[in-house]
């Protein structure tokens, strides 16, 4: 391959400079050093940005992935509104919260959990979170339910949320 043929032919440069660089140099011990390491890494990093620009852009990659890794594939928001979602493994909880700042209601927890009856639950936090099924049949059958924001919602929630959670529920033979 050519990437490691440049890669050989720019090891064998930086080394030979840094030999003679070692060899006409007057200084002693760790200055010799220094200058052997910087006049390599410059060879290299001259012949070869491309690997450097490579080889950092994965270092960042890896960082950012690592950063992320706990909220990959967790993040869901209408609106602009973030939605916190929770999955049992059985079925979709949303929070009570998030889902009142999208519908623009002002309705207390209790308010909430009666329209969900059976199909609502408190997390660690007690906070509120109802099934999104549940809000989904809510929204299609409701008061408002031709609201162009809330049959966006509902579709948005059937989409992103019920149908490719009951896919990852089929194939992995729940």
């Amino acid at each position: 391959m050519h990437l490691k043929k440049t890669l050989r032919d720019s090891i064998v440069l930086g080394l030979a400079a840094a030999a003679a660089a070692w060899t006409f140099s007057r200084w002693e011990g760790a200055l010799r050093s220094v200058l052997l390491l910087a006049i390599a890494v410059s060879c290299i990093g001259y012949l070869l940005p491309s690997l450097g620009v490579s080889l950092l852009d994965r270092l960042i990659q890896a960082a950012r992935s690592f950063h992320w890794r706990h909220e990959q594939g967790r993040h869901h928001a209408f609106a602009g509104v973030p939605l916190h979602i929770e999955d049992d493994g059985r079925h979709l909880w949303v929070d009570g919260n998030g889902l009142q700042r999208v519908l623009g209601s002002s309705d207390r927890d209790d308010v909430l959990a009666a329209r969900h009856a059976g199909r609502w639950r408190r997390n660690r936090d007690g906070e509120l979170l109802l099934r999104v099924d549940s809000v989904v049949e809510l929204l299609a059958q409701g008061p408002g339910r031709m609201e162009p924001r809330k049959v966006r919602l509902r579709r948005y929630f059937e989409r992103e949320l019920l149908f490719p959670a009951a896919e990852r529920r089929r194939r992995d033979g729940r």
